[in-house]
């Protein structure tokens, strides 16, 4: 563990609440910041009472329809579910739980646009907001880049363990090829990604150094000649100073596809929790499998 690294996991553990989650910054916890403390720390090798307590407290959070919400005292589950269900395939064997995470991830997977919409669409010049593949922040809403992203790294997450029956598995690696081409359909012309809600905000717009990196990660068992220019963008983005988010999921991407990843030189300021997280899974040992993929193309 470097000194960093070390800095950053005590600043993580005193942030934790009594109830066993984890706040954006401080004050209640939610959701994501409590999934990613859980992935950051078993990153680091930190599987004790604080990995426990945070544990508890995302099983406990769940919602009844098997998602999770923002925070517990929102009403409606979203996209960051994801992260709950990622968090969790990497501390559970097929628990009851984590099963109706995936089934709810897979709930909210945009099917075909129907026919009249497409043929109107393509007059045009646009691709649709609800392109097949695609998952949405807020169920039953047009898909995004990050959503995707993290939906197919959750249902992978999952895949690796292992469902109950084959029909599960053959589902998931459905689910996540999928996903795959959406984000494929929604790559940049400069290479990388933004947020890719149509081709009037993908394709014609410049990408994001953190949507790339992301995009990228759940990229990691597509044909390496699909990405070449993808690649490149990451690397150009990590060739200048980049915010800790950035610079976190560009060298995670990278270190996934085998690229190798320059030393970052300057101090790395994390703003909140969330930054700490992210920075850690960065700093953890490339051979831990946090994001390692279940499935070949």
């Amino acid at each position: 563990m470097t000194a960093e690294a070390g800095l950053l996991q005590q600043q993580l553990l005193s942030a934790q609440n009594p109830d066993g989650g984890w706040a954006y910054q401080r004050g209640t916890s939610w959701t994501e910041p409590s999934a990613l403390a859980l992935l950051a720390l078993a990153a680091q090798g930190n599987s004790g009472q604080a990995y426990e307590r945070g544990r508890g407290w995302l099983l406990k959070t769940q919602k009844p329809d098997g998602g999770w919400a923002p925070n517990p005292s929102i009403d409606t589950s979203t996209s960051v579910s994801s992260v709950a269900v990622l968090a969790l395939a990497h501390a559970d064997f097929k628990t009851p739980e984590l099963i109706r995470g995936v089934r709810w991830i897979l709930g909210q997977e945009n099917g075909d646009t129907p026919a009249l919409e497409r043929i109107a669409l393509r007059f045009l010049g646009a691709s649709p907001p609800k392109a097949p593949g695609g998952s949405p922040w807020f169920p039953g809403t047009a898909a995004w880049v990050a959503p995707t992203s993290m939906s197919i790294l959750a249902l992978a997450a999952a895949a690796s363990i292992g469902l109950p029956a084959a029909a599960d598995y053959e589902r998931l690696r459905s689910a996540v090829q999928r996903a795959q081409q959406y984000l494929l359909s929604r790559t940049c012309r400069d290479g990388g990604w933004n947020h890719g809600g149509s081709s009037f905000r993908s394709e014609d717009a410049e990408s994001y150094p953190e949507m790339t990196g992301l995009a990228l990660l759940a990229l990691q068992n597509v044909s390496p000649a699909k990405l070449q220019n993808p690649l490149r963008r990451a690397e150009a983005f990590l060739s200048c100073p980049q915010p800790v988010e950035a610079l976190s999921w560009l060298q995670l991407a990278l270190l996934r596809h085998g690229r190798s990843v320059p030393v970052t030189t300057t101090r790395v300021v994390c703003r909140n929790n969330r930054d700490v997280c992210l920075r850690l899974l960065a700093l953890a040992s490339p051979d831990n499998n946090t994001f390692a993929a279940a499935f070949a193309s």
